[in-house]
């Protein structure tokens, strides 16, 4: 029976695949920052969920030194401003699958007004990522959102781990909604 259902799981995951369908959602264990996108007709929707509001989005990614961090606070103060509920959409056209769940999106969404700010995505990216070292073999997923907010770009990058990511939408449809409602702008 357990391998019947293995089956069939790796069988439903080829055929969603197949589909070259955009549908992926992140969703760290205890919910920080969440990506979903989905395709709706002609539409690539990217939504990111910043369950603990935007004090705790995440705003860098990469080595950071004390000379930065000026640098980082004032980026912390613009995407603060934001809501915690985003969404962004593309033509499907701009968008690409590479393999599952590698996935990305190039240029300009319409300018959005957010919270008194005016917001545009320009590129949205998953990537698979494969560490080695010492204590073994580490793979996750990393997604990134880049945006320009009043005409500066930032940049909101999130690592997961490998079991945090699916190609089915996990969210509930109620749950969208309500996170929608709660955060939106």
């Amino acid at each position: 029976m357990k391998t019947l259902l293995l089956i069939c799981t790796f069988l439903s995951s080829l055929t969603a695949f197949a589909s070259d369908k955009m549908d992926m959602a992140c969703v760290t264990e205890f919910p920080t920052t969440s990506f979903v996108v989905r395709e709706d007709g002609d539409t690539v929707i990217v939504e990111v969920f910043h369950h603990n509001g935007t004090g705790y989005m995440p705003i860098f990614d990469g080595l950071a030194t004390p000379n930065d961090i000026a640098t980082l606070a004032s980026q912390a103060q613009t995407l603060t401003s934001l809501p915690t509920v985003q969404r962004y959409e593309w033509p499907r056209t701009k968008c690409d699958i590479q393999d599952e769940m590698i996935e990305s999106c190039f240029g300009s969404t319409d300018t959005q007004e957010m919270n008194g700010r005016k917001v545009k995505a320009w590129a949205f990216s998953s990537s698979w990522v494969m560490e080695k070292s010492f204590a073994g073999k580490f793979n996750s997923r990393k997604v990134v959102l880049n945006i320009d907010v009043d005409g500066k770009s930032f940049s909101v990058p999130m690592k997961y781990a490998e079991n945090e990511c699916s190609p089915y939408l996990q969210m509930r449809s109620t749950t969208l909604k309500a996170l929608s409602t709660k955060g939106s702008f």
